[in-house]
């Protein structure tokens, strides 16, 4: 089981919910090959720089006799320290620019946590559009219009 983070837009959700993001709260693959283009990709742009700044000085390191292993160590760990932590920088940024954490939802995958999260949500009822024109005002004949019956499969004598 994973836990889920369910963030909504600043200003309150929209009605269909489409900008309503869930982020799972787990390792990132990608987020460990790649970190500070990862972090870009999410627009940590301080994060991202720093990252990069600081793979530079571990490549640095590594080029220094004695301190290769150092070096090594030191690009790894801020590599593992990007994939188990950038989801949270992501989801704390979103938060700082006014979106809001609504829900943390465990669940086994992405679709149980949005089928969880959106079942939980109150339904709006929505009206049905007014009706056109044709149809038969309320206390009218029901012989009088377009279905005063007779002619069809079954005849219900033009009543309802």
């Amino acid at each position: 089981m994973r836990s889920y983070l369910v963030l909504t837009p600043p200003g309150g959700a929209d009605p269909d919910h489409r900008k309503t993001i869930i982020i799972a709260d787990r390792f990132s693959w990608l987020a460990l090959l790649f970190p500070w283009i990862w972090l870009l990709t999410k627009r940590l742009w301080l994060a991202a720089l720093a990252v990069f700044l600081a793979q530079i000085a571990a490549g640095q390191l590594m080029q220094m006799s004695g301190f290769e292993a150092a070096g090594f160590l030191l690009g790894l760990a801020i590599n593992v320290l990007v994939a188990l932590e950038g989801r949270h920088f992501y989801s704390e940024s979103l938060i700082r620019r006014g979106w809001v954490l609504q829900d943390v939802i465990t669940a086994a995958d992405l679709d149980t946590a949005e089928e969880i999260y959106f079942s939980s949500l109150r339904q709006t009822r929505t009206e049905l559009p007014a009706t056109a024109g044709w149809a038969r005002p309320v206390g009218a004949s029901p012989t009088a219009g377009w279905d005063a019956g007779g002619i069809g499969l079954f005849d219900h004598q033009g009543g309802r």
